[in-house]
């Protein structure tokens, strides 16, 4: 029951009931439905759960608490409890999935529901754009300007509740784009174009009606990161290149430049960023208040964290998606030079049975390991091999999610989303992704994580420093 709960938790999230009117505000239907999903999901947190065997399980907690602690370095004793009823819901996306997701099939259901989701925003969207179906809510109609006139009006497509923003709207739709390839099946033409070539194809028209600057360097980023590994970097690169060149031309962002000139006002918050976490380093000027000091956002979420919440939050936020990406390398790295056998007639029954209860999503016969297993001798009874467990995971799975989290990591350098759902829902697929796989490939990283967390939150602050004091 709490995976079915998990799931509509997702769906309500996505799609929001404010896009019916501001009235269901006063419902709590999102309160009552977490506290619903809560209760039938401790159960989990007692037997079969991830929740535990997971690092970034911890650092969630310990982020949590270093949310409030900003509001209490700052004299605002209360403010703890008000800055949790802001993060706890997005927070709250990522225990639900991480507590009951917890095999194979139930990863392969809830990212689907959550890429179907979108769709259906998308959908209602382009309804919105082309029908004026609830325009008023789909379709953002913003000024375009020059320093001295405003010249016309841009139509810019979003969801509602906190994907009312264009930019939030296009942040998850590229994040999910790469996850509909986990429904692909090898062979079956109709199938795939059905399933997963034309969704994708309305995710990245949807993307293209967001305007998003943003989202048109993300896409090349994600891009060039699916094709590095069979192009090679530099081809891969000027590919990109001239996609990037392309889509300018065909105006992907409807006429607002990208420029210096252009990222003046984000350099300036950028900097002034910069100056509150010089005032609070360690817990940050408090958990929502960069508003208070400046008349924009941060536009950029490390900066967001770094001045909000200092050294000890944004040092748990860097840890949450170092730590993940670092697991999911680690796990594809073995996938993809794994050549072992099964160890026993046991392990060989077991895993064929799991594989065919997933088809047609996956094919025994699909990759190499895949084909080596269901080909392999089987050894004696009671005999055991001591070598290396096979992977479980499909490797199209794992790259699908880490081509997910570089969505999110390219669309947060420019968006002030430290705390907002998008982050917490793909950390919780990909958290719950491998914990599922760690009896199999036991990717551990409980060591280290501190180096590597601090070495990336350095370069990141340098990187920052160096562009705002290059625009001088």
């Amino acid at each position: 029951m709490g995976f079915i709960l998990t799931a509509v938790y997702i769906v309500v999230t996505i799609i929001s009931p404010d896009q019916f009117g501001p009235q269901w505000a006063n419902y709590h239907a999102m309160m009552y439905l977490a506290g619903i999903t809560f209760l039938f999901s401790l159960p989990m947190v007692h037997s079969r759960t991830n929740l535990g065997s997971s690092i970034q399980t911890f650092l969630m907690v310990g982020f949590i608490f270093a949310i409030a602690l900003s509001k209490v370095a700052n004299g605002w004793i209360g403010g703890a409890i008000a800055s949790w009823q802001v993060f706890l819901p997005s927070a709250a996306v990522f225990f639900f999935i991480v507590a009951n997701v917890t095999t194979i099939r139930r990863l392969k259901i809830i990212t689907l529901i959550a890429a179907a989701s979108c769709l259906v925003v998308v959908v209602e969207a382009l309804c919105g754009y082309y029908l004026g179906f609830y325009a008023d809510t789909f379709v953002l109609q913003q000024n375009v300007s020059l320093p001295d006139e405003v010249y016309g009006q841009l139509a810019r497509l979003r969801g509602a509740g906190f994907l009312s923003d264009p930019n939030d709207f296009a942040q998850i739709l590229l994040i999910v784009l790469p996850l509909l390839f986990i429904a692909w099946q090898k062979g079956r033409k109709v199938a795939n174009a059905l399933v997963v070539l034309v969704p994708a194809a309305l995710l990245l028209w949807a993307i293209y009606l967001t305007h998003s600057r943003g989202a048109l360097i993300a896409l090349a980023i994600l891009a060039l990161v699916a094709a590095r590994k069979k192009l090679g970097t530099i081809p891969a690169a000027v590919l990109i290149a001239l996609l990037f060149i392309a889509l300018m031309a065909v105006d992907f962002t409807g006429g607002r430049g990208i420029s210096t000139a252009e990222s003046a006002g984000r350099l300036e918050a950028w900097a002034n960023g910069l100056e509150m976490f010089k005032k609070a380093p360690l817990f940050g000027i408090g958990f929502g208040a960069f508003t208070d000091f400046n008349e924009l956002t941060a536009h950029n979420s490390f900066v967001l964290c770094l001045a909000e919440l200092g050294l000890v939050g944004t040092t748990l936020w860097v840890a949450l998606l170092v730590t993940t990406m670092i697991n999911l390398n680690r796990i594809i790295s073995k996938h993809q030079k794994s050549h072992t056998k099964p160890t026993s007639t046991a392990a060989i029954e077991s895993r064929k049975k799991e594989f065919t209860f997933l088809d047609p999503v996956l094919n025994l016969s699909e990759s190499p390991v895949s084909a080596e297993f269901a080909t392999a001798p089987v050894p004696e009874a009671g005999k055991v091999i001591k070598t290396e467990n096979l992977p479980m995971m499909p490797i199209h799975w794992l790259l699908a999610m880490r081509l997910a989290l570089v969505g999110f990591i390219a669309t947060c350098w420019f968006l002030s989303r430290s705390y907002s759902t998008p982050m917490y829902l793909v950390l919780g697929l990909a958290t719950a992704m491998i914990a599922v796989q760690q009896p199999a490939a036991q990717p551990s990283f409980r060591s280290r994580w501190l180096f590597f967390t601090i070495a990336t939150e350095t370069v990141a602050l340098v990187c920052v420093y160096g562009m705002v004091h290059l625009r001088n």
